[in-house]
């Protein structure tokens, strides 16, 4: 089996740093970022299998970022969990925005795993419906580590209204 691939956008350095050794020791490969914007170039140059994203970051918030991915016809089925320290109603919000899975921070990590493997499971699910057949492995495509190649293009209506 395959390990998932999973970008973490989160712009505190000690959870970043926590969440990322906690999904390493998972069996996940991780990239983390420090904001929305930062998550959605790589997203674009390093496509990943899911999507891990607090809400209040800086740049272009998690809110923004999933609707930015929802807007996109090419990322538009990309698994994407939110989490956050702003409780259920926030995490309703980030579901209605397009969040596949909302979670509470902190969260441990046993809690998450489930919500980033439910999320990809839908996911397959939805594009198994859509495409009225099996699903196709993906392309193989170099995943890395870093900066981005190069700026993100967001959406208009994605962009943050301040």
């Amino acid at each position: 089996m395959r390990r998932l691939k999973i970008l973490l956008a989160e712009d505190d350095d000690d959870l970043r740093s926590l969440y990322g050794y906690m999904l390493l020791a998972a069996g996940y490969k991780v990239n983390a970022v420090r904001n929305g914007l930062q998550a959605f170039a790589e997203i674009q140059v390093n496509r990943p299998d899911v999507v891990v994203t607090d809400i209040a970051i800086p740049v272009l918030n998690g809110m923004d970022l999933i609707m930015a991915v929802r807007s996109n016809d090419e990322l538009a089925d990309l698994p994407v969990v939110a989490i956050t320290s702003f409780g259920e109603e926030i995490c309703e919000l980030a579901r209605a925005a397009g969040a596949t899975n909302a979670i509470d921070k902190p969260t441990e990590i046993a809690r998450m795993r489930e919500m980033i493997e439910a999320a990809v499971s839908h996911s397959s699910s939805e594009r198994l419906r859509s495409n009225g057949g099996p699903l196709s492995e993906p392309g193989v495509k170099n995943y890395t580590t870093g900066a981005t190649a190069g700026p993100a293009t967001v959406p208009p209506r994605a962009r943050s209204r301040n």
